[in-house]
């Protein structure tokens, strides 16, 4: 018996209902036994199966390419089908998955595929359009497919934002089956390769608005969009950075983008950050719509904290808020928290510990949740360690962002001196430093300048590097707890400055249970000195005091001064002039609240062989009953007859401008209203204001 046996195999085109190409084997007669007649026909069925295996063909249309394809596959046929005009959209877009799903074209092809469909549409701009609605529309092709598609008619200038958006929807509402079966569908285009990852953003928020997905899932198919990129690590980078500047996707899932690639890995905090501001600088519109895409954010749910926190300062950064609008963001941040009290501390606790955000923005976080009630002073002090201890880099580097969280103008005094007291106690700087921050810290508040130089002075004069330095910052950090208003706060400091050191400007007081009064006169070097004379209004010493060389002239009208009701400038103010602008020459009114607040003995000591008469005045005030200064007797200058002893007071007399109060010293006391001219000299006692 005779048998064919195979020799080889090729393709032939058969003309029949319609073009096909099928798998023709090309036999010859030759001579077999039983036995390899059997195992040729095994041979022969396995080679149809095979055979079938590789044969391709979407339909047979007269006329039409038809893609030719064998064990080797010939992508030309495919590309020739791709293009051509007889085909719909919704064909070529089935063509493509298959051509996928049967290995016959990658990742990369698929995306060429799909750009020729788009380019091979004909029509108006509309028409081309419609054809794309009709295939997203339809129910054959996959949702990865419609992406793709989506995509390259965005990038072929067929669709703009507002159309992909509208088309990634439609492609939503077309899915069909159960919910299992939609999130599945979503789940496998979050994962192919055809389909970008601003395009996935976009594929997620119209999911979550169609209520397929919740906040969960969105986080797990954000990681997963993420796990699909491919590439070097720069080039994964580089696809997320890409996605912070498309206009397609919300804030808020930019956000949750640049939180999943933390999560992964991919980015470190400060890359975080920057993709961060890349996102906010990508908002488009008014300030005031990009104000409500940032309070969106802030007072979102899917949003942590930590990156709420990076959010508000890159938005200081590009100008989009200033101080005031950053706290008030900074609070709206911890109001959005959701949970319990604890479970509200631990997200801000996690945000404090966190490398990301800047030291002077954890500072605002913590002052935000101490205005909302969740922290107090303990957990404040315990919340700044926290950010302390968080700080990354050189020591140099941290001591650069204490530095900076010192200048931040919204973040109170109270907390900047407990982050310097916190930085001493852990060894991040020393008592020498610490003084320097705690001067910016003054400097850099919003109130008057004078208060302000005040408080500057009063800590020259009480910190000091004598190892006392944590003790003092913890002083007055219990004396302004609770208070408000920067005028009283830099008060309370400077009143306990000055009661630690017992100086101002340098030069020591007495408090005396309303007011600072200098223990010694100007140019005095002990308190029973009389020191330096002065005219009233001058500020330079000298030993002759006439009318001839009066500073402001010989008689009235002098050159300045010449209403009772004028009062002493500072730069006429000897006090003020020679130790400082905390010190004044004292109004009637402090020579009055000193006469009727103390009791008065005459003392006399004999200093050189001359005797020194001074008055030593006790204060009465409760709690200050050991408190005295001693004031010793100065006669008036160039006043031959009578003699007076008096001090000048810092106002004119109401009955000639020629004429200046003192307080004149009668025995053991002295007496107010009493006036001598202008230009005769007296002794100054200067005086400080609590």
């Amino acid at each position: 018996m005779k048998c064919q046996k195979v020799t080889s195999y090729t393709k032939k085109n058969l003309q029949k209902d319609c073009n096909c190409h099928i798998f023709v084997v090309r036999v010859v007669s030759v001579p077999l036994t039983p036995f390899l007649m059997k195992l040729t026909r095994r041979f022969l069925w396995s080679l149809t199966v095979i055979a079938g295996m590789f044969f391709f063909s979407p339909g047979c249309t007269n006329g039409d390419p038809e893609i030719d394809i064998t064990v080797n596959s010939d992508y030309s046929k495919l590309i020739e089908t791709i293009n051509s005009a007889n085909k719909s959209l919704t064909d070529k877009l089935s063509l493509i998955e298959t051509a996928i799903s049967r290995g016959f074209a990658d990742g990369k092809q698929a995306q060429e595929l799909l750009m020729r469909a788009v380019t091979s549409l004909s029509g108006t701009l509309e028409e081309k359009l419609a054809a794309i609605e009709a295939a997203i529309n339809s129910q054959s092709a996959s949702l990865e497919m419609k992406l793709g598609l989506i995509e390259k008619a965005v990038s072929s200038g067929i669709a703009d934002t507002a159309a992909q958006q509208a088309l990634i929807q439609q492609a939503i509402e077309s899915l069909s089956g159960t919910l299992e079966q939609k999130l599945a569908a979503i789940e496998a285009a979050v994962k192919s390769q055809t389909t970008g990852l601003e395009t996935k953003l976009a594929l997620l928020e119209a999911a979550l608005k169609e209520g397929l997905t919740d906040n969960l899932s969105q986080q797990e198919l954000l990681q997963q969009a993420i796990g699909a990129i491919t590439g070097k690590l720069s080039e994964r980078l580089e696809a997320i950075a890409q996605a912070m500047d498309q206009q397609t996707s919300s804030l808020e899932t930019k956000l949750a983008l640049v939180e999943a690639a933390v999560g992964e890995k991919l980015l470190q905090n400060k890359e975080a950050l920057a993709l961060i501001q890349k996102a906010l600088q990508s908002l488009d519109g008014t300030l005031a719509e990009k104000l409500k895409a940032i309070s969106t954010v802030i007072t979102s749910q899917t949003t942590s904290l930590e990156t709420k926190l990076g959010f508000i300062e890159a938005a200081v950064n590009e100008g989009f808020v200033g101080d005031v609008e950053k706290q008030d963001l900074l609070l709206q941040a911890v109001q959005s928290l959701s949970g319990t009290a604890d479970e509200k501390l631990a997200a801000i606790t996690s945000a404090i510990q966190s490398a990301g955000a800047a030291l002077f923005s954890k500072l605002g976080l913590i002052e935000a949740a101490v205005h909302d009630g969740l922290v107090d002073s303990q957990k404040k002090q315990e919340l700044i360690e926290d950010a302390l201890k968080a700080l990354d880099g050189t020591l140099q580097e941290k001591l650069e962002a204490i530095k900076t969280a010192m200048t931040n103008r919204t973040d109170s005094l109270s907390s900047k001196l407990l982050l310097v007291s916190s930085a001493l106690k852990t060894g991040f700087t020393n008592e020498v430093t610490a003084i320097g921050l705690v001067k910016t810290a003054v400097a850099a508040l919003q109130d008057s300048i004078d208060l302000i130089e005040t408080t500057l002075a009063a800590i020259d004069d009480a910190l000091q590097p004598d190892g006392n330095m944590g003790k003092v910052l913890a002083d007055i950090i219990s004396a302004i707890q609770g208070q408000s208003g920067y005028a009283a706060i830099l008060s309370t400091i400077t009143n306990t400055l000055r009661m630690l050191s017992g100086k101002i400007g340098g030069h020591e007081f007495v408090d005396m249970g309303g007011m600072f009064w200098a223990t010694c006169n100007v140019g005095a070097a002990d308190p029973k000195d009389i020191g330096d004379y002065f005219a009233w209004g001058e500020t330079e010493t000298k030993t002759d005091f006439t009318d001839d060389n009066y500073k402001f002239g010989k008689q009235q009208p002098y050159s300045k001064y010449n209403n009772p009701d004028d009062a002493l400038q500072q730069e006429d103010d000897a006090a003020s002039e020679s130790w400082g602008s905390a010190w004044h020459i004292p109004s009637v009114e402090e020579w009055k609240w000193l006469q009727d607040n103390t009791v008065g003995a005459m003392d006399t000591t004999i200093i050189a062989g001359t005797p020194v008469v001074s008055i030593v005045l006790t204060s009465t005030v409760p709690g200050y009953e050991t408190h005295s200064i001693v004031l010793p007797y100065g006669q008036v200058k160039d006043l031959s007859t009578p003699i007076v002893y008096g001090y000048w007071a810092s106002v004119l007399s109401h009955f000639s401008q020629a004429f200046a109060e003192i307080a004149e010293f009668k025995d053991a006391y002295f007496e107010l209203n009493n006036t001598i001219r202008r230009s005769y000299g007296c002794p100054v006692r200067p005086v400080a204001t609590k």
